[in-house]
């Protein structure tokens, strides 16, 4: 390393105040994974000069051999104060609600709903913090959530700014002749199902050629209605392969639901299987939000789809997504001393003194994906009299995400969120 980028990367923690805060600033990502702040001189910015010129924020210049730089990006000096004034913040109550008022001040509202969030980590029940981020304490549970979690729990959507029920969402997008078309469908394809899985074998093979030949996406509510949730696999995934030889948007939903939540690997695969390349772009749009599931199965299944789907425009979401929260709980006999969190590996995990490990069964359930938010394992050898319910939380890292991302953009941050977002940056300005 030369001494010129030896000296540039030594004082990467500054004091940003020396500048007025209205203008824009340059960051130069380096290689080394340093970072130097403050403005290019525009001349050194031509191919003809083998060095980058910045004066930094302090009032000096320093000079970069462009070999050493991984990516330039600019933003505010607002930004850029927060940023470093961030990385030294106490992690307290008191420091994190400070540095919110602060951005507060400075109409930096993303940055001041993070430090919030931070704050909600430290403090679960800081009313004031949840009021300002617009959350709700939900009455039978006690927990708190988003205005959006809540009314999603109550099975509303979001549709054009207003919150309406699934079936009130499937009128407002469908015509009167549409609804007309789909419903013809129902009494046809309920006589052929009855005949496919009833007793005469001539039937059962006269109502199953009849499923096979449909090809009109107006019956694809009706399959979904008779065969989606059907308790045999085999006829779940009869449905997803008469949904497969569908072309437009009608069967696209079904399809990347069963793609996710299907319980039967071979229906999952068969779904993902069944949307065409230029049915993709609309599965995306059930896809991507599948991301913030509270299941970290479903968030991986849903990474792994996205990254062969997705282009560019899924990136910021795949970003967002590296690192997600998640909620276990188990039950353990009501004397158990030993507290729970999540491991070096991001699986659930005992601590303490007593045991390092989680009975077989659960580390089982977790290793695979089978222990989502909301579950309650007991040990089918071991039941006692008198248990507690506890909760595991932690932040899992997500190799699925990671996966997308390398795949879509060839590059490797590896699970460092802000990395990628810097790098994004300079993607969105190029």
């Amino acid at each position: 390393m030369s001494l010129r980028l030896f000296l540039c990367t030594v004082g990467l923690v500054v004091a940003v105040a020396l500048r007025p805060a209205a203008v824009d600033a340059d960051l130069v990502r380096l290689k080394n994974g340093g970072e130097v702040r403050g403005e290019i001189d525009p001349a050194s910015e031509s191919d003809d000069s083998d060095v980058l010129r910045v004066d930094t924020l302090t009032g000096g210049r320093v000079a970069i051999e462009k070999s050493d730089v991984e990516y330039i990006t600019r933003r505010s000096l607002k930004v850029e104060e927060y940023e470093t004034r961030a990385r030294l913040v106490a992690d307290s109550v008191e420091a994190r609600w400070e540095l919110a008022e602060w951005c507060k001040k400075r109409r930096l509202m993303p940055q001041r709903e993070e430090q919030l969030e931070l704050l909600l980590d430290i403090d679960p029940d800081h009313a004031e913090a949840r009021r300002i981020l617009g959350h709700v304490r939900h009455t039978q549970t006690g927990t708190w959530m988003t205005r959006a979690e809540w009314m999603e729990s109550r099975g509303y959507i979001l549709h054009q700014g207003k919150y309406v029920t699934q079936q009130e969402l499937d009128l407002l997008e469908k015509s009167q002749a549409e609804r007309e078309a789909e419903t013809a469908w129902y009494p046809k394809v309920r006589l052929w199902f009855t005949w496919m899985s009833g007793r005469s074998r001539q039937r059962a093979l006269e109502g199953r050629a009849n499923l096979e030949a449909i090809d009109d996406p107006d019956a694809a509510a009706a399959l979904v209605n008779f065969l989606g949730d059907h308790e045999s696999d085999g006829v779940r995934l009869f449905c997803v392969e008469c949904l497969g030889r569908m072309q437009g948007p009608k069967p696209v939903r079904a399809l990347a639901a069963k793609s996710l939540f299907d319980g039967a690997v071979e229906v999952r695969k068969a779904a993902r299987n069944a949307i065409s390349e230029d049915q993709e772009e609309l599965a995306l749009d059930y896809l991507v939000p599948e991301l913030k599931h509270d299941s970290n199965t479903i968030v991986q299944r849903a990474a792994t789809a996205i990254g062969e789907m997705g282009d560019l425009d899924v990136v910021p979401y795949l970003i967002d997504a590296l690192v997600t929260s998640h909620k276990w709980k188990i039950q353990v006999p009501a004397n158990n001393t030993t507290s729970f969190g999540i491991g070096p590996n991001g699986q659930p995990t005992m601590l303490g003194s007593q045991s390092g490990f989680l009975p077989p069964e659960v580390e089982l359930l977790a290793r695979t994906g089978q222990l989502p938010y909301g579950a309650i394992v007991l040990p089918p050898k071991f039941q006692p009299r008198s248990t507690r319910t506890v909760t595991i939380k932690g932040d899992v890292k997500n190799s699925k995400v990671l996966a997308a991302l390398k795949r879509i953009t060839g590059q490797d941050f590896g699970y460092n969120q802000r990395d990628w977002q810097l790098w994004w940056q300079t993607q969105a300005h190029s």
